[in-house]
């Protein structure tokens, strides 16, 4: 339950601030995913929660969630002013009061956001350009 309210919470915020930076809803949508699962057509923003260990004590609620955020573009459909604004958006988001903004989702309250390491790479195969963030959320679900 906590790693889909954790994804579902980044998924919020983190689309809200691409349809912002791009002014229109859905240019870049942000989806919750797995490595199984078919995802659209490039580009897109990929979220996904991976482990929760409760911390503290045993009981008390609280998470420290480890996931990953992925940016796929392709090489030539995306433009470098368009991917820039993409990365622009997701460092706005990862380093601007993430966890007061995480904490504004109903039935989410968010303790601390870390990023923990952040790769660009070309992938030849696909033709395309891979930004993958890797984090841990300190949160808890809550019931209002």
């Amino acid at each position: 339950m906590i790693l889909r309210s954790a994804e579902t919470s980044i998924q919020t915020i983190l689309q809200a601030a691409l349809d912002e930076e791009f002014g229109l809803a859905g240019v870049v949508p942000v989806i919750i995913s797995d490595e199984s699962e078919i995802k659209p057509q490039m580009p897109y923003v990929a979220i996904q929660c991976l482990t929760a260990d409760e911390i503290i004590s045993p009981g008390c609620g609280i998470f420290k969630v480890a996931g990953d955020l992925h940016f796929r573009s392709h090489t030539k459909e995306t433009t470098p002013g368009d991917r820039q604004a993409v990365l622009d958006a997701i460092n706005s988001f990862a380093y601007d009061s993430t966890a007061e903004k995480l904490s504004e989702i109903e039935g989410f309250h968010c303790h601390g956001w870390h990023p923990t390491a952040g790769s660009m790479a070309v992938e030849s195969e696909t033709k395309s350009y891979a930004y993958s963030m890797k984090f841990w959320v300190y949160c808890m679900a809550i019931d209002n």
